[in-house]
């Protein structure tokens, strides 16, 4: 979805891919009374206006990024959570279904976040003039920003995890063969690697901080 914006921006747009995260809010206003976690959010994303050259976007809580294992079986997880870097401290979790290749539900129940693994920062925002962003996600003064988090979690009646999310905004120098946000469930008993088809689509990731 994010490169769909990233079209837009390539038309004349002036873009800044500085590596600090840049405090705004929705309306562009650097204003902060207090220091947020960090927080996550599994979002839908709904384009405004001309999908091919959106003029905003509207970011809803009820996203479920997805991912595949090699025998087509699908994992796909709602939910939130917040974590702090420096003490390690993270909480958060949400509801998860497994699909089989055909569809079928083989598995559903809640998941929750277990322990803060590592986080790394990504230059690159929005950095869109005139972007229109609906819905902020992040507490009052937070910043959106890039990069890949991963996390403990444990799924209910299944076992635990590794947990990989990612968040790629559009001026973010995409690695490897990623195009925009996704995750990856591996480690115990799960094998959900394949994240292109989360990134081809309107689910994805939001993280804000401080």
């Amino acid at each position: 979805m994010k490169k769909a914006l990233a079209v837009a921006a390539a038309l004349g747009l002036s873009l800044s891919l500085a590596g600090a995260v840049q405090a705004q809010t929705p309306n562009g206003n650097a204003t902060s009374t207090s220091r947020p976690s960090f927080t996550f959010f599994m979002t839908h994303y709904e384009l405004l206006g001309d999908p091919n050259n959106p003029s905003g976007v509207y970011y809803h809580n009820n996203g479920h990024p997805f991912a595949l294992a090699p025998d087509g079986s699908r994992v796909i997880l709602r939910g939130k959570g917040s974590w702090e870097p420096q003490s390690g401290q993270v909480t958060g979790g949400g509801s998860y279904k497994i699909k089989a290749a055909n569809g079928t539900l083989m598995s559903r129940g809640r998941w929750h976040v277990t322990k803060f693994v590592s986080f790394k920062m990504l230059p690159g925002w929005w950095g869109i003039p005139n972007f229109d962003e609906q819905h902020w996600q992040g507490p009052p003064g937070s910043s959106s920003f890039s990069g890949f988090l991963k996390v403990r979690v444990h799924l209910q009646g299944l076992g635990s995890g590794l947990l990989t999310a990612w968040c790629l905004m559009p001026t973010t120098p995409m690695p490897g063969d990623h195009i925009s946000d996704g995750i990856t469930l591996t480690g115990g008993p799960f094998n959900f690697n394949d994240y292109h088809g989360t990134e081809q689509s309107l689910e994805g990731m939001m993280f804000y901080g401080p």
